[in-house]
């Protein structure tokens, strides 16, 4: 997959902007699932000039940073770390949290200790006229009331250590996992995106199209044993996605030639009436072959099955 242009832009139009003058404010995340539906709300707290300014740093300093190099977001990639992948805010929930974040003094405000508690995300936002950027991180630490109960927060002073039990604290690092900057989200931590945003049930939702999908154009004999197979494996539903964002199996010249292929290299598929014969053995290659990703090296031809690769322009 390829970064888009307005990506590229973006990220670069936002290394070259001077955030002196804008407006930081910081949210927190509530979410509440529902028949695997992420509903969030939003709280507003304030913060005094010395936190707001090092939470916008924070921003900046994850921005700036000229060692990212962006690629674009898909189900399988490689442990990146030094990788920013990219991908169409309004393909995730990124859209809703910042509808509710753009409502302002309309959402609740933090007047309370026990509001901060169960949060499940903070959120930076940087605004200055009409432009607005939004930075998350998700809370994992230290905001739920039954575990806190067993937590003793100490102070090491004077040579020794003090017990803070008696003061509200409330913890947070100031890491930034992804951003959002005019309809691109910018992923610094894969893992931390996908949990913060739910990202399973989406994958769940793309393994139930493409299985009827399949049905409909007849690619299989039976395709029940394939859907029981998935289930919610994450390694499978990773490949399934993977599959339906890549669309070969919507060719039918691709199916053709899978077929022959598999007939001259001896790779075991089993075709019946000119559709695959599904079993248990056979699961892992389907899934390997439908995503294009039994590749052959032209140096030395060797044979690869590569879940994770990128395409050579």
């Amino acid at each position: 997959m390829t970064v888009t242009t307005s990506a590229n832009q973006s990220l670069q139009t936002l290394r070259g902007t001077d955030f002196k003058h804008w407006l930081t404010t910081f949210w927190l995340v509530k979410r509440k699932l529902s028949q695997q539906q992420a509903k969030y709300s939003i709280l507003k707290v304030d913060t005094d000039a010395r936190l707001e300014q090092k939470l916008k740093h924070a921003v900046i300093a994850k921005i700036s940073d000229q060692g990212y190099q962006l690629d674009a977001y898909d189900f399988l990639t490689t442990d990146q770390d030094n990788g920013l992948l990219t991908i169409e805010s309004a393909a995730t929930d990124v859209t809703l949290i910042q509808a509710e974040i753009d409502k302002g003094t309309a959402n609740p405000k933090v007047e309370k200790y026990e509001d901060l508690l169960d949060s499940w995300a903070m959120v930076i936002k940087l605004e200055h006229q009409d432009k607005a950027l939004y930075a998350y991180r998700k809370i994992h630490k230290f905001t739920n009331p039954a575990k806190l109960a067993h937590v003793s927060f100490l102070q090491f002073k004077d040579q020794e250590l003090k017990d803070l039990d008696q003061q509200e604290i409330f913890t947070i690092d100031t890491q930034v996992d992804f951003f959002s900057y005019e309809g691109t989200t910018f992923i610094a931590n894969k893992k931390e995106f996908e949990s913060t945003l739910n990202f399973r049930a989406g994958m769940e939702k793309n393994r139930d199209v493409v299985l009827q999908e399949f049905v409909d154009l007849n690619i299989f004999s039976d395709a029940n044993l394939l859907k029981e197979h998935i289930g919610a494996n994450l390694n499978y539903l990773r490949k399934v996605s993977s599959i339906q964002k890549s669309g070969y199996y919507k060719d039918a010249q691709f199916l053709q030639e899978l077929v022959k292929v598999n007939e001259q290299k001896g790779w075991g598929l089993v075709i019946e009436n000119g559709a695959i014969v599904i079993n248990e053995a056979s699961i892992d290659l389907v899934l390997t072959l439908l995503n294009n990703g039994r590749l052959e090296s032209p140096i030395n031809h060797e044979m690869f099955d590569a879940p994770v690769k990128k395409k050579v322009t």
